[in-house]
């Protein structure tokens, strides 16, 4: 087998993950072509798909004079150092990115790592959007606390998808609020984004459910998450208009109150006393928590986006809940847990 074909077949593997066998394929040729860059580089991308971080950098490093001047090979040590909370990453992804300013790979973490086109951190005040814990039936994603799941993307530099994995395998849905989306099809997404949405700091989880992002519907879902601004506006507007008049939003905040623990209701509320907790108060705390792009309940052919409202996570699983159409008219608000 020629080294070409080699490095295909490896490419193959890489694109149906079976990374360890890459690793076990490399180690097991003879040591000057265990040297060559390009096997050094398939080697370190396997390494870093199998959570093997330290090691990934002592291969990259071990080629360091020819990859320089890769975006590849910048994208690879950042995504390690990224895995090990080390700082580098940041200027490795910047690194990257001046190389190849289209490596998706790298403007995706930048966006995570909270650094815009200039290189400086965006008006987020949000830092790094990372996720750690479980929720059933949804991955890619990090959170602290409850809540949000799975996995880290096993991208690694070079491609806007993913170095070589074709939409069978992975989405890519260009926004311009969440920076390029790139994720396993069949998982879907979940991961949580700093935002600012109507003067307001926010940490949103977002999750796209599994099966949904095929090729003819990413330009749709694009269009769909460009519009969140407008409808966080609209259910805003609702809230804070309709606290006592619409009927689930009165409950759900009446509820809240009445079955919450003062201390922390309090303290989330800004308020000294219960006599402070008033429902307008509350209705004012609520937060966007979630934005979920999923088959219309009943419309299975049709995409909607619901958004979930939350006073606090941490002390609470309640959600108020408004469900918008692709054209971001609110066609239902409900209370959910």
């Amino acid at each position: 087998m020629t080294d070409k074909e080699l490095l295909a077949k490896l490419d193959q593997w890489h694109e149906d993950n079976r990374h360890k066998e890459i690793i076990q394929a490399i180690e097991a040729l003879p040591e000057e072509e265990q040297r060559e860059y390009e096997m050094r580089g398939r080697l370190a991308r396997a390494l870093n798909n199998t959570g093997e971080y330290r090691r990934a950098i002592e291969v990259l490093e071990s080629v360091r004079s020819e990859g320089e001047g890769d975006s590849r090979w910048w994208s690879r040590m950042g995504y390690a150092f990224y895995h090990l909370d080390r700082k580098e990453a940041q200027e490795c992804f910047l690194t990257a990115r001046r190389l190849d300013p289209e490596n998706g790979d790298a403007r995706t973490f930048l966006a995570w790592l909270n650094v815009g086109p200039s290189g400086q951190a965006n008006a987020w005040d949000g830092g790094t959007a990372r996720k750690k814990g479980e929720r059933t039936g949804t991955a890619n994603g990090w959170s602290e606390g409850k809540g949000p799941a799975g996995k880290r993307p096993k991208g690694d530099g070079g491609a806007s998808d993913w170095e070589g994995r074709g939409w069978e395998g992975t989405a890519r849905i260009e926004t311009l609020l969440f920076g390029p989306l790139h994720f396993p099809v069949k998982e879907g997404l979940f991961r949580t984004f700093p935002l600012v949405l109507g003067g307001r700091s926010q940490r949103v989880e977002l999750f796209i459910r599994e099966d949904l992002a095929r090729p003819e519907r990413w330009e749709a879902m694009g269009r769909l998450l460009d519009r969140l601004p407008l409808m966080y506006q609209r259910a805003r507007e609702r809230l804070e208009a309709e606290y006592e008049e619409n009927e689930v939003i009165r409950l759900f905040i009446r509820d809240q109150m009445e079955e919450m623990e003062e201390a922390p209701l309090l303290e989330r509320l800004g308020a000294k006393s219960r006599e402070e907790a008033v429902p307008a108060r509350f209705a004012q705390a609520l937060e966007l928590r979630g934005v979920t792009v999923a088959p219309r309940p009943g419309r299975e052919e049709e995409t909607d986006c619901t958004l979930d409202f939350c006073l606090d996570p941490e002390i609470t699983d309640e959600l108020l809940v408004f469900r918008f159409t692709p054209e971001a008219e609110l066609y239902d608000i409900s209370h959910e847990s």
